[in-house]
C-alpha cells in the first residue's frame, strides 16, 4: 500500500501521537498479545487502534496471524520515526519542566526483581532520600526482565532502568553500580539435598530452571552439565519451582538467605557454578531528561564509589576504543 496523500497531511494529532505509541508498544512487545498488559488494552482495542493508525498513514505497518508478527518495510520506517518522535517531545517537555525551580513530572523507572533484597544498593533509600529532594516528582515504576527494560528505555517509556549487565547497546549508556553474586540451589525435598558428595555427573541427571532472557549467557549448559527443562523470567519464578523439589535453578545469593521460606534451600557446588553478574543503570545515549540528570548526580552524592567506579570504566573504554581506532591493538 503507497502512502496516499489524501488520507496523510503530514499534520499531527494528539490522537495521531497516541496511536504512535500505541504501535511503538506493539512493536517492542512483538505482537498484539504481548503487549495488552503494558498497554492495559485487550486485543480488539489494541487491533483496532493499529488498524486507524495504518489508515491514517495510508500504509500498511504489520503482518500478524498464525506466522507471527513482523513489521513491513514500511512498517519498519513509521517505528523509526516513532521514536524519533516520542523522543524530541520527551526532550521538549523536560526543557519546559526544566524552567520552573522546582522538578515536576514523574520518573519513569524499570527495575529486575528481588533487588529490594540486596544491602549493596539500598533501592528504597535511593528512592526516598530523591523524593525528599524533589517532592513533586511521582514515581512510576516497573518490574520486569533487562531485555523489556532497556526497550523501554531506548524508546523513551521508561527514563531509567536497573539491569542485569549483559550486552551493551549503542543507544544507551551504562553505569556499573555494584556485583551481585549468584549460585545453584535445590531444595530440601530434591534428592541432591541430603547427598553428602556431589559432582557434574549428579547435576546432569536432575531438571534445571532457566531463565528466558538469559539463554545467551547461560554457561552451565555448554558442557551438558544442565539440562533445562523449564523456562522462566523472574527469580520469583525460578524460587517457585526449586521449592517444589523437581528443578536446580540459580538465584541471587542475596534472595535467598532475605526469605525465610528458602531457609531450606541448598547451595550446590558454589566454586562451580556460582559467579557474579555486574547490576546496571542504564539511561538513553544523550538524554537531556532533568529527571535522569537528577537521579544520577543524586546516586553519585549517596554512593561516591559508584561514580569514582563508573569514571575509572569510561576512562578505561574510551582508552579501549581510541586504541582501536589508532591501530594500536
Amino acid at each position: 500500500m503507497r502512502l496516499n496523500p489524501r488520507t496523510f497531511n503530514g499534520k499531527m494529532s494528539d490522537g495521531d501521537i497516541r496511536l504512535l505509541r500505541v504501535f511503538c508498544a506493539v512493536t517492542r512487545c512483538g505482537g498484539f498479545a504481548a503487549a495488552e498488559s503494558e498497554l492495559q488494552l485487550g486485543l480488539p482495542s489494541i487491533s483496532r487502534y493499529i488498524k486507524d493508525l495504518e489508515t491514517r498513514l495510508g500504509v500498511r505497518l504489520c503482518r500478524r496471524g498464525r506466522v507471527g508478527f513482523s513489521l513491513t518495510d514500511q512498517g519498519r520506517q513509521v517505528y523509526s520515526s516513532s521514536l524519533q518522535l516520542i523522543a524530541d517531545l520527551e526532550r521538549f517537555e523536560a526543557n519546559i519542566r526544566s524552567i520552573h525551580s522546582d522538578l515536576t513530572g514523574a520518573l519513569n523507572i524499570g527495575i529486575i526483581d528481588t533487588l529490594i533484597t540486596d544491602k549493596n544498593l539500598q533501592v528504597p533509600e535511593i528512592l526516598k532520600t530523591y523524593k525528599k529532594k524533589h517532592p513533586y516528582v511521582e514515581y512510576n515504576i516497573m518490574t520486569t526482565t533487562s531485555n523489556i527494560i532497556e526497550q523501554s528505555v531506548l524508546d523513551g517509556t521508561l527514563h531509567a532502568g536497573l539491569v542485569i549487565g549483559r550486552r551493551h547497546i549503542n543507544q544507551l549508556d551504562y553505569r556499573f553500580l555494584y556485583k551481585e553474586h549468584c549460585s545453584m540451589y535445590c531444595s530440601e525435598e530434591h534428592p541432591l539435598y541430603d547427598k553428602p558428595s556431589i559432582n557434574i555427573q549428579d547435576i546432569s541427571k536432575y531438571d534445571y530452571a532457566g531463565y528466558s532472557f538469559m539463554d545467551d549467557y547461560d554457561r552451565f549448559r555448554s558442557d551438558g552439565s544442565l539440562v533445562k527443562t523449564a523456562s522462566v523470567d523472574s527469580m520469583e519464578a525460578v524460587a517457585t519451582l526449586i521449592s517444589t523439589g523437581c528443578f536446580l535453578g540459580t538465584l541471587p545469593d542475596h534472595y535467598v538467605e532475605s526469605l525465610w521460606r528458602l531457609k531450606n534451600f541448598r547451595n550446590i557446588l558454589p566454586d562451580v557454578f556460582g559467579f557474579s553478574t555486574d547490576i546496571e543503570l542504564i539511561t538513553r545515549h544523550g538524554t537531556s531528561s532533568p529527571h535522569v540528570m537528577a537521579l544520577l548526580d543524586h546516586l553519585d552524592v549517596l554512593q561516591p564509589e559508584i561514580s569514582s567506579e563508573r569514571r575509572s570504566r569510561g576512562d578505561a573504554k574510551l582508552l579501549s576504543k581510541v586504541a582501536c581506532e589508532t591501530g594500536v591493538l
